[in-house]
């Protein structure tokens, strides 16, 4: 309990005085990739680690959307980290700590057993306990929280980007979807997808005019 108040004080006043600052390290985060880099359909999600919807998400609609679009090399998704609070941030910290082949899996986890976690009187130990079967040591989870360089230029890049989403993207909730640069408003599943491909194939027939017909009735009624 003493580790977690003093790591919560440690977040918040790193917090107020790093938020604004340049990093100059792109790379201490990468860009985090489900599926071919190439794909035609980009999937954007904007989600935090404690949000129960983003959860729902990973849980129940993901996989047939994965199995369907990304296993197949017609989709890919971006994941960015928009955490909303700091159980959020610390389990943030823990996955974006992990290579690229250990990131997905292990934020599958942390989304599985999110009320585990969120709940737990010591949380770095019950995201230990979670993510043990994948492998992962205490030894790692632990030197993903301490109070290091990199560790603070990982908390500072994860606190602009959360910044940079709020103003430049319009982000104020979690989850939040994009389909090729395109803000998803309403319920987003593997339906939407399927009538945005339908959408996209319309309009680059080059025999196809989509002026004033029902594609862009069906565009509007997605996107807006």
């Amino acid at each position: 309990m003493k580790f977690f108040a003093k790591l919560n004080v440690f977040i918040f006043i790193f917090l107020i005085t790093t938020i604004m600052q340049s990093t100059g390290d792109e790379k201490i985060i990468p860009e985090r990739v489900l599926g071919n880099k190439d794909a035609a359909i980009v999937i954007e999600e904007f989600a935090s680690m404690s949000c129960g919807h983003c959860a729902n998400f990973h849980n129940t609609i993901l996989p047939d959307i994965k199995k369907e679009f990304i296993d197949t090399g017609k989709a890919k998704l971006i994941f960015n980290d928009f955490p909303l609070d700091s159980r959020a941030m610390i389990a943030t910290l823990v996955a974006q700590c992990m290579k690229e082949k250990q990131f997905f899996p292990v934020i599958k986890r942390l989304f599985q057993k999110q009320l585990e976690w969120v709940q737990a009187e010591n949380l770095p130990i019950a995201i230990y306990n979670i993510l043990k079967p994948l492998g992962i040591k205490e030894k790692k989870v632990m030197s993903c929280l301490e109070n290091n360089e990199e560790n603070k230029i990982r908390w500072q890049y994860i606190a602009e980007a959360r910044k940079i989403a709020m103003d430049e993207r319009n982000i104020e909730s979690t989850p939040t979807f994009f389909v090729n640069g395109k803000k998803i408003e309403g319920k987003f599943d593997i339906n939407t997808i399927k009538e945005i491909s339908i959408v996209d194939e319309k309009i680059n027939s080059p025999d196809e005019k989509i002026k004033d017909n029902w594609f862009t009735k069906l565009i509007n009624k997605i996107f807006h």
